[in-house]
């Protein structure tokens, strides 16, 4: 009776872990960037590429203050 009891056990178990392996184990992914040119380029036939992002011009009162902390952090 107590092997019984073993034997079932392990088989709940085995049954158990099934949904772990294989085909069972998938979520769908939609996906997050599919429709990025940044990634993607012009159209999803062409070869893939990644573009650099795009930042826009700093303004020059940007530019001091960038360049003041550089001068106080690395004085020549």
């Amino acid at each position: 009776m107590k092997k019984f009891f073993i034997y079932s056990s392990v088989l709940a178990l085995l049954a158990t872990l099934t949904s772990c392996f294989g085909q069972h184990n998938h979520a769908p992914n939609p996906g997050v960037h599919l429709n990025s040119k940044r990634i993607y380029g012009p159209s999803r036939a062409a070869a893939p590429e990644q573009l650099e992002n795009q930042y826009p011009k700093a303004d020059s009162e940007l530019l001091m203050r960038v360049e003041d902390i550089r001068n106080k952090l690395y004085p020549n």
